[in-house]
Order: structure tokens, then C-alpha cells, then sequence
């Protein structure tokens, strides 16, 4: 997930045993989960590699992120718990100030409480068969990596869009946040794609601060 191993890079089952000092066998379901996540392909007679993404793939992965987090926001509305309300307010205040205060690794930072938000979203629906659907598209490296081609504008974008969410969430309205997460997803698939193209990827301080 981290974009240690390249598109199309070969993954070894005795490589990652080593590396995490563990044995082949767990290194081996997990390999077959990744698998049928979509994330390695098999080669038969090669071995495992990374998948890659296209242009089409990429779409469709924000197409399908709009049509279930849109329902999962709208059912996370109408039963979440206070408890979740108050998980999400937390990674939503975490993200503005990490934006905001630009410490060391907080590009990961930020994206690891983008992801937590979310999850914890999903898990807000209240729809385990929604979630499983939904958490493959999280977690996956395009998605995961996407804060890495943001504009620190684009940043404070997701972050308002975060907002408005929780606001939609609190007030019950399962319309309003479920427009608030398709609007929130279709501006990050556009920001992914122009940025992208651009091959603006930010990953210092002081380059995000020179737009300003």
C-alpha cells in the first residue's frame, strides 16, 4: 500500500517472509488476498507481480467509490452513533491541522486520517456487506496515494468537504450527505487527474508553500 514495490514488480514470497521476519505461509494468504483484491496479478509459471492502473481503471474506481460511500454517507446520516460523530469530527480537526502545520511525514499523516475518516464513515452506515464492498477502494494504492498529488488548496478542499459531511451527518440528513460525498469524490477524482497529469507530486513543506 505504500508504493514500495513499482507497477509490474515481481513480489517474492521468500523476499517478504525475510523482510518481516515471519514464515511463507502467512506471506502466502496474504499474497492471495491481494490477489483477489486486485492489487497483485499471477503470472503462472513467473510468480506474483503489482498490478498497474489505467486510465480506465482509475475511473472506474472513483465511480464506484462515488456510488457506495454517496450511499454509505447517506445511511451514516441516519445511524451513526455519537461515538462515530465524534471519531469523525477528530480525524476531520486532525487533517486541517496537519494541513495547516505541515510536520515531518505529514503527507502520510494526513493521509492515514483521511483514510480513518473514511472508514470510520463506513462503519457509520451500519451495512457490513456496504463496507466490505467499499473498504477495497479505500485501501487501495490509488487511492491511498492521492493526497501525494495534492495541491495544499485541493487539501483544504477534502477538508471542507469533511465538514459540511459531519454537518449533513449531524442533522440527519441522508440526501444532503449523500451529495456532500459525491461531490467530495468527484472533485478528488478531478484533482487526482489534472494534478496527475501535471506530475505536480508535492511531497515537501516548502513546495506546497511557493503556491502561496
Amino acid at each position: 500500500m505504500s508504493g514500495e514495490f513499482a507497477p509490474e514488480e515481481q513480489v517474492k514470497e521468500e523476499y517478504i517472509a525475510k523482510l518481516l521476519s515471519v514464515s511463507r505461509t502467512p506471506v502466502r494468504a496474504a499474497i492471495e488476498r491481494l490477489i483477489d483484491d486486485g492489487l497483485l496479478f499471477r503470472d503462472r509459471g513467473r510468480g506474483s507481480f503489482v498490478s498497474s492502473w489505467n486510465m480506465d481503471d482509475i475511473k472506474e474506481i472513483f465511480e464506484l467509490r462515488i456510488l457506495l460511500e454517496s450511499r454509505a454517507a447517506g445511511l451514516a446520516a441516519l445511524r451513526s452513533t455519537s461515538d462515530q460523530k465524534k471519531r469523525l469530527k477528530a480525524h476531520s480537526k486532525n487533517m486541517e491541522r496537519l494541513i495547516k502545520e505541515k510536520p515531518e511525514e505529514y503527507l502520510l499523516s494526513i493521509q492515514n486520517e483521511n483514510n480513518s475518516f473514511h472508514n470510520v464513515l463506513l462503519d457509520a452506515a451500519g451495512s457490513p456487506r456496504l463496507t466490505r464492498l467499499a473498504e477495497t477502494l479505500v485501501d487501495i494504492p490509488i487511492t491511498i496515494g492521492s493526497f501525494y498529488l495534492y495541491s495544499e488548496k485541493d487539501m483544504y478542499r477534502s477538508a471542507r468537504h469533511h465538514r459540511e459531511l459531519i454537518h449533513a451527518i449531524e442533522i440527519g440528513s441522508e440526501e444532503y450527505a449523500k451529495d456532500v460525498m459525491s461531490v467530495h469524490l468527484r472533485a478528488a477524482y478531478h484533482a487526482f487527474m489534472v494534478n496527475r497529469k501535471n506530475s505536480t507530486v508535492k511531497t515537501k513543506p516548502e513546495e506546497l508553500k511557493e503556491e502561496n
